[in-house]
């Protein structure tokens, strides 16, 4: 677990049930892909794109904070994916070219 536990998971939960209400649209594609799956739950080994999935602005790994509300950003569990640990529009290539 992170190191800020249950105060993140809290905070977690909060943002997407707001999110939800909301009918937040995903901060990278904007749902070009398709709106954000809200109701299910994340199955281990299955393929759910759609689903949500908490994305910090600035990544945690480049010192974003990890329980920070205004670090948080709802997407798609494939544009995160897509996105790594990248600044918004900064997206590496395999190699330099």
């Amino acid at each position: 677990m992170t190191k800020y536990g249950q105060q993140y998971e809290r905070l977690r939960a909060q943002f997407k049930a707001d999110c939800a209400a909301r009918k937040q649209a995903c901060w990278i594609c904007n749902d070009s892909k398709g709106p954000i799956d809200y109701t299910s739950r994340y199955v281990r080994g299955t393929r759910q794109p759609l689903l949500f999935n908490l994305d910090h602005a600035v990544p945690v790994s480049l010192g974003g904070n990890e329980a920070e509300l205004k670090n948080f950003r709802a997407s798609h569990y494939i544009c995160n994916v897509s996105r790594g640990n990248t600044t918004r529009g900064q997206f590496p290539t395999s190699r330099a070219w």
